[in-house]
């Protein structure tokens, strides 16, 4: 059974008057299967962002469905959907939105103690994650003591210390420098391969689609193709991922093909 089914999603955002309306997604259909790592890919205004939003539960279709986990979250509402949000999905933004009145370890925690764990879980949660993660030496620091790269590694770990149904991310590298952002992807790599973690990532940088397994492109918020990695190395996958971007059309990064 798949994590995420999305079926014939349509959003129109309305405009002010006498302007047209604009159309984001167009009966766009997307599966994402337990254990899977999935990129999606596409121009600016492909309608990306939307999905993910949608996914998400930050923002509802004007028509189609979702479920995800078998759970239609459109048919929860206050409490019930936040606390849907809270166990069943995972968030890993460009921002990393940390607290940073707070250490490594207590932002770690967060959705832990809003779901009034129990405390000695919480903290064999927290050194478990971090351990997978390699931040245990910086879980008593702030998050301004600490590295961008760290900083990512930290809303990771916050974001699957939960263990959600997925996991999504939007352009999770987008504020790092290249060392920092291999060890981000490559964190994320580990999780789906080591715990079948399931992950969707949202990116423009081919680099960082390079780490998925399967990428889904879309065009004017229709699915246009997808690639597989198959037996293929992360270099032979990030070629095929420059073809594919090439057909799409749209601007991507030069400087992404000298990361590989």
């Amino acid at each position: 059974m798949p994590v995420v089914t999305a079926q014939r999603l349509t959003k129109i955002y309305s405009s002010s008057e006498g302007a047209t309306a604009t159309q984001a997604l167009c009966g766009l259909s997307l599966e994402v299967e337990g254990g899977e790592f999935v990129g999606v890919m596409g121009p600016s205004g492909s309608g990306k962002t939307t999905l993910l939003n949608i996914l998400a539960t930050l923002d509802t279709p004007t028509s189609g469905s979702v479920e995800i986990s078998g759970v239609s979250p459109a048919k929860l509402h206050g409490d019930q959907l936040a606390l849907f949000r809270r166990r069943k999905l995972g968030f890993v933004f460009q921002d990393f939105n940390l607290l940073n009145t707070l250490s490594v370890r207590d932002n770690i925690a967060l959705p832990l103690a809003l779901d009034n764990m129990k405390a000695k879980e919480i903290h064999r949660r927290i050194e478990e994650v971090a351990a997978r993660l390699g931040i245990v030496h910086i879980l008593d620091k702030r998050t301004y003591e600490i590295s961008g790269g760290e900083q990512q590694r930290v809303a990771i770990a916050r974001g699957i210390v939960h263990r959600p149904a997925i996991l999504l991310a939007d352009e999770p590298t987008g504020n790092l420098d290249s060392k920092a952002s291999r060890e981000v992807m490559q964190a994320f790599a580990d999780l789906n391969s080591t715990d079948a973690a399931t992950i969707l990532v949202v990116t423009h940088d081919p680099f960082v689609a390079s780490f998925c397994r399967r990428i889904v492109f879309i065009k004017d918020g229709k699915v246009f193709s997808e690639l597989r990695r198959g037996a293929d190395n992360r270099q032979a996958f990030f070629q095929k991922i420059l073809d594919s971007l090439s057909v799409l059309g749209g601007e991507y990064g030069d400087a992404a093909s000298l990361r590989v």
